[in-house]
């Protein structure tokens, strides 16, 4: 049951199921205690986002995240939660498990319940379904930023990252200690990320005269399972390469575990620099090699852009028609991981 289900059976707008659930005045006694009375036999439990369908502006900000166990998509809650709370806004994360079907049912939920504002991080950046609910958003006052992953058919608002340039740094990192067969755990290329990561390692490659081959790039789609197996597929091969790029964290996660089952270690075996660091990794003996960038960061950019948006909404009384998109900066932690084989020693 919903808000609309509820205002069907009572014979009532469901802006009126609004104002009783939130004991707002304007409602009749008999018409209230005839919806209280359908609440109660359907046992229905308000949705907090459609609290507000009615009821002034809405404070609540939904943050659509691909993969909501990946440790990256918290710390940008995190930075978005932050940054709400100093201006009074609550922030409801929904998780899509990197499948565009389940990204079009949470949108679907979404476009009933009427949220403030949409920050989401999109499964594809082709997805048709995805791009027409999007616009439905917009066109019905409700502003949609992205934050890290790009968005091709749709002019929307965005924070995101040099992955083109981390990448190209990351491997330029493993050329220079003396690799020339290094293989990568990428990303889909379906998405942002995925693509530019790619395209970084390929450049740096060329950029070395170092030849790009084919079964040395194996997509992991940022998770640790999928990320487990190519590692296995590139050190099954009968010329396994000497280092691995790994395209994020859940990639290198995944790598870790195979090198951790297989007695393979850094230095010794294997040289590895990952995109995105693993703070937990400090309390072990791994020392890695890794693409920085200010993650807490683009999370609270990308919630003061919608601060702007829905400021200008309320100023103007229409979304705004200029496109912010914010680029932030990747470094590079070297801590010796990047190493080339020696034979002996290492860590993991």
């Amino acid at each position: 049951m919903n808000i609309y289900d509820i205002a069907e059976k009572a014979g009532v707008s469901p802006s009126t199921v609004s104002r009783v659930l939130n004991d707002r005045g304007n409602v009749k006694e008999s018409t209230k205690k005839k919806v209280l009375r359908i609440i109660e036999e359907e046992n229905y439990i308000p949705s907090a986002l459609a609290r507000n369908l009615s009821v002034g502006e809405c404070r609540n900000i939904a943050f659509l995240a691909p993969d909501i166990e990946n440790p990256f998509f918290s710390k940008i809650l995190h930075g978005i939660s932050n940054r709400a709370s100093q201006t009074g806004y609550g922030v409801f994360m929904f998780g899509t498990d990197e499948e565009p079907e389940r990204e079009h049912q949470v949108l679907d939920s979404l476009l009933r319940d009427k949220p403030g504002g949409l920050i989401v991080i999109p499964v594809q950046e082709h997805d048709r379904l995805t791009a027409e609910k999007l616009k439905t958003l917009e066109s019905e006052g409700i502003p949609v930023v992205l934050v890290d992953r790009d968005f091709q058919d749709a002019s929307l608002d965005g924070v995101f990252s040099e992955d083109f340039q981390g990448a190209r740094k990351g491997v330029a990192c493993l050329i220079q200690a003396g690799h020339k067969k290094i293989g990568m755990i990428g990303g889909p290329v379906t998405s942002r990320p995925g693509r530019e990561r790619r395209k970084g390692y390929e450049t740096a490659l060329r950029e070395h005269d170092i030849r790009f081959r084919e079964e040395y790039m194996v997509d992991g789609n940022f998770m640790e399972e999928t990320s487990y197996q190519a590692m296995k597929k590139l050190m099954e091969l009968t010329d396994p390469p000497t280092a691995v790029f790994t395209a994020n964290n859940m990639a290198t996660l995944g790598c870790l575990k195979y090198m951790k089952e297989n007695d393979l270690k850094l230095v010794r075996d294997l040289a590895l620099v990952g995109f995105d660091d693993i703070p937990e990794l400090q309390y072990t003996d791994i020392q890695l090699t890794v693409v920085t960038r200010p993650i807490y960061d683009m999370g609270w950019e990308a919630m003061r852009l919608m601060e702007q948006r829905l400021k200008d909404k309320k100023e103007l009384g229409e979304n705004r028609k200029v496109v912010q998109r914010i680029m932030v900066r990747t470094g590079l932690v070297v801590r010796g991981s990047e190493a080339y084989p020696i034979g002996e020693g290492g860590t993991l």
